[in-house]
């Protein structure tokens, strides 16, 4: 669980728009959920939408975590070097104090969080799209080096382990050029050894012709 703290107030709850008088504002997201959804196609023509159902919720493990989550958030108002700041609190309101009122006030009012990742995930099972060397399977010559190829979400921000799967990805692609050349130099140098004998084999089969 993380617990996000930020010197403004969101309009509605929802991050983007900030209210119109000064607030604060906490936040509680899951890093690791469980709930599994689903995009279904309904037709079979592309250009209709799917059905899409991301199940938010639906692990008792994360309705315990974000009800947790938000109690503790309200915990970080309470502290004494911010409560003389807190004139109320305007969301979910002190009237929400039971768990099923905190979880349904995160039903309402939870959404995602920008870190879509792990569709083309990394591994050698039937729904591995890339290998452990980020090549699509079945497709030379093509690699995936981004957060798609995640095999689960991070318990961080996506940013930092991107960077690192991209670092990490440049250096197999420069570890194999360095062979590449490597070979096409030993290759060269066994052709200049090579090249003067046969020359001079075929100059001595020519002689013994004539």
């Amino acid at each position: 669980m993380q617990v996000t703290f930020a010197p403004g107030s969101s309009k509605g709850g929802y991050i983007g728009e900030l209210e119109d008088k000064p607030g604060l504002s906490a936040g509680a997201w899951q890093m690791r959920p469980s709930s599994r959804g689903f995009v279904e196609a309904k037709t079979n023509r592309p250009t209709d939408a799917p059905a899409i159902n991301p199940r938010y919720l639906s692990e008792e493990s994360e309705r315990r975590a974000i009800i947790g989550g938000l109690r503790f958030a309200r915990r970080l108002f309470a502290v004494p070097a911010l409560k003389p700041f807190v004139r109320e609190e305007s969301l979910p309101g002190m009237q929400v104090q039971t768990d099923d009122e905190l979880l349904d006030y995160a039903r309402r009012n939870g959404g995602t969080c920008y870190h879509a990742s792990c569709t083309c995930l990394t591994g050698s099972h039937a729904m591995a799209v890339v290998d452990d060397e980020l090549k699509v399977h079945g497709l030379d010559g093509l690699r995936g080096s981004d957060a798609s190829v995640m095999p689960a979400v991070t318990s961080t921000n996506t940013n930092a382990p991107t960077i690192m799967i991209a670092e990490k990805w440049t250096a197999m692609i420069k570890g194999e050029a360095r062979q590449g050349l490597a070979a096409w130099r030993r290759r060269a140098k066994f052709s200049a050894r090579i090249a003067p004998r046969l020359r001079d084999r075929s100059t001595t089969a020519g002689r013994s012709a004539e």
